[in-house]
């Protein structure tokens, strides 16, 4: 069984490590252990339901409000994240992260393997994408210039 846990939040790591390292790189407000963070305490908590559903043996636990609550105690945080800057509004993409994390957590918590690697590749490849569109403008730049 500690095996299995480990396994869970192993991977929850993993996932969290490659996104918050990509925001880390990118100068965000949140960064790796941010992303982490949320990440693991998405993984405890579906680990938490499995357990106590486990445990109690009856319905008096609902799995759906401890995961429902986990995905609306995030809302709170990443409201924190966004800011409005003059007519501009900063952090939604970061919000989005940790939002999108949680799901992964939930994934890597519920034994969801497959779907905990798709989504967080899913959300490093998104992140990604933003220097990719950069690099293209910068690229296209130069060549209206010659």
């Amino acid at each position: 069984m500690i095996l299995e846990y480990l396994g869970k939040i192993g991977l929850a790591l993993l996932m969290s490590i490659l996104v918050g390292f990509e925001r880390e790189q990118s100068k965000k407000p949140v960064g790796l252990r941010d992303v982490a963070l949320v990440t693991l305490g998405a993984t405890f908590f579906a680990i938490l339901a499995l357990e106590l559903v486990t445990i109690a043996g009856n319905v008096r636990y609902d799995i759906g409000r401890i995961i429902a609550y986990t995905v609306v105690g995030i809302g709170f945080l990443g409201s924190g994240v966004i800011m409005q800057n003059k007519d501009k509004l900063e952090g939604i993409t970061t919000a989005s992260t940790l939002w999108a994390m949680v799901g992964t957590g939930l994934f890597c918590g519920l034994g969801l393997y497959e779907l905990a690697l798709i989504s967080g590749l899913c959300v490093y490849i998104i992140l990604k994408s933003k220097h990719v569109r950069v690099t293209i403008a910068k690229t296209r730049k130069k060549r209206r210039k010659r």
